[in-house]
């Protein structure tokens, strides 16, 4: 589901009870599911918009706070600016005020504590590769997965209040990180527990080791306790492609070949050196013999099949399409081959990103070490299975849900940073369950349809467009 445009609300003009369908549709398919014990959360982001994925979880208690953070099976640090930060940047939520959560705790400096200690309370630095920078202090509180929709149960985690960012953890429209990574199985009492690891734990809630991540062009769901096959294009799991996984401290894959169309890139698996799946990384990256190769092999296919319908762009590895093409259709699929056997072919739409109406860029790039790291680019319309019972990772075309942040509609209060769903229905679970009575449901159309009319009345200009209304987020 896609709010399409940026100022898609006076422009589409979306009757509202089309527009509560639509709501009820995006609640019914993220709201947790206590029979099967999956929990399941909206994701937002897109490759250019933002170069990463995120979701919202809800900190503290009586009343949980809002926050949003980034999606990364790199690391295991969950973490997020809290109030008083010294040094951190505007984001799409206001910082955590722990003050206001009555289960909050500081987590001090005994034997407990993996970091240094700073006044009392136990500290953590985290340097990322490509050279952004937090530190803070851990503190124990309960999270739930999602927005207030998704009314997944909550689960008492480790996690950080940021003291300091700087880099791209500044300049992030996300307040945080949520490292996915898993701890490691040889020495587990040498890490914090991440986040995963406590919903893995929480038996009566999560069914098993199991968590997907499905990505569309915006947005996607994450699902904890198993993963979500009315999203896949072939139902039933008979689609996924499943290969061997190491999840221990990371999630490694075992490639073996890399073939453009017919075109034999890679032929051993020692080409590849050490491979791991990171949502935290937006592209996906080879060693050098391998990206060269493929990238002269892209170029001599399309010279023998009519230039794949574009020509070269000025921009190093981009192309323009020709005529009126809906996307890259006529490049080669770049397939991937596992030591198991395992085959996964990787799409054009994927492996190029769109940058402008007709130009589309590789999203791969070259390693700097004889690494592979397979990035978003990689699991890119896909449901990506992250399988840590049976350490198998598997792929599955799918329709993932698209789900994008709205744009302060409303003035430049904190509703206009919330997900539409949230923002509209505000907090109250029982407005949500109302909605579904049909005689308020007549009620609310009756009367918000009057409201809407008048306040377009008073917004729109001349031509139909918004006055003085802020710039989106995205």
């Amino acid at each position: 589901m896609s709010w399409e445009g940026q100022d898609w609300f006076p422009r589409k003009r979306l009757s509202f009870l089309a527009l509560t369908v639509l709501l009820l549709e995006t609640w019914a398919s993220t709201e947790y599911d206590p029979e099967a014990r999956v929990e399941s959360a909206r994701i937002y982001g897109n490759v250019n918009a933002y170069a990463y994925y995120f979701t919202d979880i809800l900190v503290g208690s009586p009343k949980p706070q809002l926050t949003s953070v980034i999606i990364d099976t790199g690391s295991h640090l969950l973490g997020f600016p809290c109030t008083g930060c010294e040094h951190c940047g505007n984001h799409l939520e206001p910082a955590i005020d722990m003050s206001l959560s009555t289960t909050a705790r500081w987590l001090g400096c005994g034997g407990g504590c993996r970091g240094s200690c700073e006044e009392g309370k136990c500290a953590y630095s985290e340097g990322y590769s490509e050279g952004s920078h937090i530190r803070g202090h851990w503190f124990e509180d309960y999270v739930e997965l999602g927005d207030s929709i998704s009314k997944n149960p909550p689960v008492r985690v480790t996690m950080g209040c940021h003291t300091s960012e700087n880099n791209l953890f500044y300049t992030q429209r996300a307040n945080g990180i949520m490292g996915l990574a898993p701890s490691s199985y040889h020495h587990p009492s040498q890490s914090t527990p991440t986040i995963l690891d406590e919903l893995f734990q929480d038996k009566k809630s999560v069914d098993s080791s199991v968590f997907s991540i499905c990505l569309a062009q915006w947005g996607g769901l994450l699902t904890v306790g198993g993963y979500n096959t009315p999203h896949h294009l072939s139902r039933e799991g008979a689609g996924i492609q499943w290969t061997s996984m190491q999840a221990s401290r990371y999630y490694f894959v075992f490639p073996a070949t890399l073939k453009v169309a017919d075109m034999l890139v890679a032929a051993d698996k020692g080409e590849f050196g050490l491979s791991i799946i990171d949502t935290g990384t937006t592209l996906t990256y080879f060693p050098a013999i391998i990206y060269d190769t493929m990238v002269a092999d892209l170029a001599s296919y399309c010279l023998t099949h009519a230039g794949c319908g574009a020509v070269q762009a000025p921009s190093p590895n981009c192309w323009n399409l020709e005529g009126d093409q809906a996307g890259p259709g006529l490049f080669p699929p770049i397939r991937i081959s596992f030591e198991d056997g395992a085959g996964v072919d990787w799409p054009a739409k994927s492996y190029l990103t769109q940058r402008g109406s007709n130009t589309w860029c590789y999203a791969f790039d070259k390693h700097n070490r004889q690494e592979t790291i397979f990035g978003i680019s990689w699991i890119l319309h896909r449901d990506a299975i992250f399988d840590l019972r049976n350490q198998r990772f598997g792929l599955a075309e799918a329709s993932c849900p698209e789900h994008r942040k709205v744009p302060q509609l409303w003035g430049s209060n904190s509703l206009g940073r919330f997900p539409f769903s949230q923002a509209f229905m505000g907090s109250s679970r029982m407005l949500v369950g109302a909605l579904l009575g049909a005689l308020l449901l007549v009620t609310l159309i009756a009367t918000v349809s009057i409201r809407l009319i008048r306040h377009q009345s008073r917004c729109l200009c001349e031509g139909g467009e918004l006055c003085e209304r802020a710039a989106p987020a995205d």
